[in-house]
C-alpha cells in the first residue's frame, strides 16, 4: 500500500536539495549518509499498484534508471545525503530499505508517485 506524503512538497523538496557534504566528511562522520535515486511519475501515467509491483522488483540503481526509462518516469540522483538532512518521516523508511532496493511507494497529493532507491550508504 502506498505511503501518503505529509506534507508532500516539503518532503520531496528537502530530499532533492540536501546540504552538500564532501567525501571527507562522509568518511569521518558517524551519521548515516546515503546515495539515493528517486523515481517519480505522474499518478495518471501508471496505476499505483503497478508502479509498486515494478519498483519492488528493483535490485540496483541501474534497474531503477532502466525502469524509469521504460515507464517515462523522472529520475533524480543525489549523493552524500545525510540522514539527518532528510525529513523525519523519510529517515526510518530509508534506514529499513536495503541497499539496491526501492522504498515503499509514496504518493504526493494523489498526483505523483515516488520511490527512493538506496544506491549506497556509509
Amino acid at each position: 500500500m502506498p505511503i501518503r506524503l505529509v506534507p508532500a512538497a516539503a518532503l520531496i523538496a528537502a530530499t532533492l536539495a540536501p546540504a552538500a557534504i564532501s567525501a571527507e566528511e562522509v568518511r569521518t562522520s558517524s551519521v548515516q549518509v546515503y546515495e539515493l535515486t528517486q523515481v517519480s511519475v505522474n499518478a495518471s501515467a501508471i496505476a499505483p499498484a503497478e508502479f509498486e509491483e515494478k519498483t519492488q522488483a528493483i535490485r540496483s540503481c541501474r534497474d531503477a534508471r532502466q525502469l524509469a526509462k521504460e515507464i517515462g518516469a523522472r529520475v533524480q540522483r543525489d549523493n552524500f545525503v545525510r540522514a539527518t538532512a532528510l525529513p523525519s518521516e523519510l529517515q526510518p523508511i530509508l534506514a529499513e530499505t536495503p541497499t539496491g532496493r526501492a522504498s515503499p511507494v509514496m504518493v504526493e497529493d494523489g498526483a505523483a508517485l515516488h520511490v527512493f532507491v538506496v544506491c549506497g550508504r556509509s
